[in-house]
């Protein structure tokens, strides 16, 4: 019995000793994670500032530079543009050996482009890298910071009945009364039918384009149309204009299926002369004080558990269900593929 207990004791001290190191090994660990970040601040902060190239034309992405400069004391040079135009801006400075971007902010597609010119750097460990919401991740080069979630809009004085699921779209008593931003074309339209057909398949949008949908590239003008009774029907709508259209006959309606949506995020540019405060920047996004800052301008945090910090109003939208996002290298069959039914 004696020699039972005994080699309880021992195996129950080395469980405590192994639980004990580990313990050890956890604390020396995140501190020494913690010390090197604190090293990547104060280099940032030698850095001076950070140049960021927002693709997106957001201007939250601004908001966010004078919230970043207030609390670390850092500059931030802002410059905006199309995707497509800050791509070939980055392409053209980096070939010449002109290297004055630090961090690119743009969509998950076009970070993906970026990435196969050669454009981007890994951007290494990041605290808040880890706290990402599900479907989002980061792959060590885009580092996912919102998202922006497509719905529809509808005037509230033209449609009184709940629209609840896409496939409503596909009566007939639709036809001609939709306005719809150009699926054919890179944008919200084409996200929106790249994800629905993969979703819902070529049948939905063969009888979507038998209702003659009135298409359009101007999306902050078909938001006003549809809110002046032009229209009954707007898509895809751009969740982050809702608080532009707030007071007026308006409503946005999330489909039971879910709401396509595009990751935006920042990546990290190869040669940025600004590196940590890039790096810094970069994190920043991520924590829930800014995390809070997109939501309140529409977009779906990336950040896990952001949902009750959400005003109540705009939770349901920033917080809708995913229902598919683009897929890099596919853009162009889709487009031609959109191009083929909305003739």
């Amino acid at each position: 019995m004696l020699g039972v207990c005994l080699e309880r004791v021992k195996a129950w001290s080395t469980v405590s000793l192994v639980a004990g190191l580990a313990a050890l090994v956890g604390a020396v660990g995140g501190a020494s994670a913690q010390s090197d970040w604190d090293k990547v601040v104060a280099e940032a902060k030698k850095d001076g500032k950070v140049v960021v190239y927002n693709g997106t034309n957001f201007k939250i992405v601004r908001k966010l530079g004078d919230a970043f400069q207030k609390q670390y004391g850092i500059a931030v040079e802002v410059l905006d543009g199309r995707a497509s135009e800050i791509r070939e801006r980055i392409r053209t400075e980096q070939t010449a050996g002109r290297f004055i971007g630090d961090v690119s902010y743009t969509g998950a597609t076009s970070g993906a482009l970026q990435a196969a010119d050669g454009a981007l750097q890994p951007h290494g460990g990041l605290p808040l890298g880890k706290t990402l919401a599900e479907p989002l991740v980061d792959d060590g080069m885009f580092l996912p910071a919102s998202a922006g979630n497509f719905a529809l809009l509808v005037n509230t004085n033209l449609v009184k009945e709940d629209i609840k699921s896409w496939r409503e779209l596909e009566d007939p008593k639709w036809a001609g009364k939709i306005l719809s931003d150009d699926p054919r074309a890179l944008g919200a339209g084409q996200v929106w039918f790249e994800v629905t057909y993969r979703t819902l398949g070529r049948g939905f949008h063969e009888k979507i384009a038998a209702h003659k949908p009135v298409i359009s590239r101007v999306f902050a003008e078909s938001n006003r149309r549809i809110a002046r009774g032009e229209f009954p029907i707007y898509l895809p709508f751009n969740v982050s204009e809702y608080q532009s259209l707030k007071g007026l006959p308006i409503k946005v309606v999330i489909p039971q299926e879910g709401v396509p949506y595009v990751p935006f995020g920042s990546s990290l540019l190869k040669g940025a002369p600004h590196p940590n405060a890039g790096r810094l920047f970069m994190n920043f996004l991520l924590e829930p004080d800014q995390q809070v800052l997109f939501a309140l301008e529409g977009f779906r945090p990336a950040a896990k558990d952001m949902g009750p910090r959400i005003p109540e109003d705009i939770r349901p939208l920033t917080q809708a269900k995913g229902m598919g996002t683009t897929e890099p290298g596919k853009t162009q069959t889709y487009l031609d593929l959109a191009k083929e039914i909305y003739k």
